[in-house]
């Protein structure tokens, strides 16, 4: 999103929740923004790529904060990224982890940083069958989680 009419539109269309991009919004345009869609009922989840992007977008305007795993410069991924700014997230907002999630240990992992929300996408569109392969990897993390609760 990058303007109010697109956060109308989405409301239009039933949507609960509007993304906004850090790397692409002044932490002005995500304070508007944002403010905007609460106003409409919509939730808003904040992408950050880095700690910088972090700091200065962070505001009440936003429910969650979504840490991009891919490096938007060189497309390279890595999970330890949503680690790595996982302390800077104040608890009040939701954590979620996008991208470069291929392994439900990694779900596991990031629900210890207090990750509750996962983008994934890329790993169910290599299958053929993506609805099922989405549906072995839930049933894989349930058996995971509850072994690793079972503790």
């Amino acid at each position: 999103m990058i303007d109010a009419y697109q956060v109308m539109e989405a409301r239009a269309i039933g949507a609960d929740v509007i993304l906004l991009i850090a790397a692409s919004l002044s932490p002005a345009e995500i304070r508007t923004l944002g403010g905007f869609a609460h106003s409409l009922g919509l939730e808003v989840l904040l992408e950050v790529h880095d700690r910088e992007e972090l700091e200065r977008s962070i505001c009440p305007e936003v429910d969650a904060i979504g840490v991009n795993n891919r490096n938007l410069k060189d497309f390279t991924v890595s999970v330890d990224l949503s680690r790595e700014l996982a302390e800077f997230i104040p608890g009040d907002f939701v954590k979620v982890s996008e991208s470069g999630i291929s392994d439900p240990g990694t779900i596991v992992d990031l629900r210890r940083y207090g990750y509750r929300g996962f983008l994934m996408g890329e790993n169910f569109m290599k299958h053929a069958d993506p609805g099922a392969a989405c549906t072995r990897f839930i049933a894989v993390l349930r058996r995971m989680e509850a072994n690793a609760f079972a503790k």
